[in-house]
């Protein structure tokens, strides 16, 4: 299993760091939102959709939705923009939802009498998850771009590093330390002792950047917004359990050997996209 998990992330991280420099703007949109579509098929799963037709509609709508959020953006992308009120609306509610999700998380099983029996529902949840992520992303990569095309790039590296940080540090401290269950209705396997361990690492990731880059004077305000960031990221991968508890599977999919599905490894980015872009156009000024 490590083998596979390793085997796949030296494949396809190269691939995606490929895109995120150097595909134009229009072919990362639709990079993006491919990878993201897979997401919603998995997530069919999670509606109860079994029939091929059905997941393919599912689908079909989540394309629509993005297509239609796309071609209501300026022709050419210079985020952060001002007075796009499609933007902020979206990115707003991706964000809402989350704080949402997180509440739906800590209450559950309770809170699964308002949400688990109803498809439609589900099938909401899904779009407020996949379609502010990706519009975040887009944006995120679409920063400063006339006088630096690499700008919005790093800004997603940054986020990248940051949810693979939680994620590496989790595992490290949690598995061979982690002895208080964080969540145990939702995730059995997630520990307290794994979330400081990603939290730690993430500051560490923090601070070297800060330091590396001459930002002594941010260092607090960044500090902050990682702590936020790396929460949100642990109630992106403890949402999908949950929604995985009440479905009945243990992975999203299998598309990614090793991994599992692709909601599997998206999880906390979709979690974090929204907020991140919302604190980068803060930072420029733009909220």
């Amino acid at each position: 299993m490590l083998k596979q998990r390793i085997i796949t992330a030296v494949i396809l991280a190269p691939l995606a760091l490929l895109a995120v420099f150097f595909l134009p703007q229009p072919a990362f949109a639709a990079f993006v939102a491919s990878a993201f579509l897979l997401g919603a098929w998995e997530w069919s799963r999670f509606c109860h959709l079994t029939a091929r037709t059905q997941r393919i509609g599912y689908v079909g709508l989540t394309a629509l939705f993005m297509a239609l959020l796309y071609v209501s953006l300026p022709a050419v992308l210079n985020w952060p923009l001002t007075g796009a009120a499609v933007i902020s609306i979206t990115l707003w509610l991706g964000l809402v939802w989350w704080l949402l999700a997180s509440v739906l998380v800590l209450t559950f099983p309770r809170s699964k009498s308002f949400w688990a029996k109803s498809l439609w529902l589900r099938a909401v949840m899904g779009w407020l998850t996949l379609i502010p992520a990706w519009l975040a992303l887009l944006l995120i990569r679409s920063v400063d771009v006339e006088h630096n095309p690499f700008t919005g790039a790093w800004l997603i590296c940054g986020l990248l590093g940051l949810v693979w940080a939680a994620d590496i540090g989790g595992y490290l401290v949690g598995k061979p330390l982690g002895k208080t269950k964080l969540l145990p209705n939702v995730s059995p396997g997630k520990t307290v002792e794994g979330m400081l361990g990603g939290l730690a690492m993430v500051l560490l990731l923090v601070l070297a950047l800060s330091a590396g880059l001459g930002w002594p004077s941010q260092t607090p305000m960044l500090f902050g917004a990682a702590v936020a960031l790396t929460l949100l990221s642990v109630f992106g991968d403890l949402t999908e359990s949950m929604l995985k508890r009440v479905a009945g599977v243990k992975d999203s999919g299998s598309m990614l050997p090793g991994h599992g599905g692709i909601l599997d490894r998206i999880d906390s980015l979709t979690a974090t996209a929204p907020l991140y872009a919302l604190l980068v156009a803060l930072l420029s000024g733009a909220l």
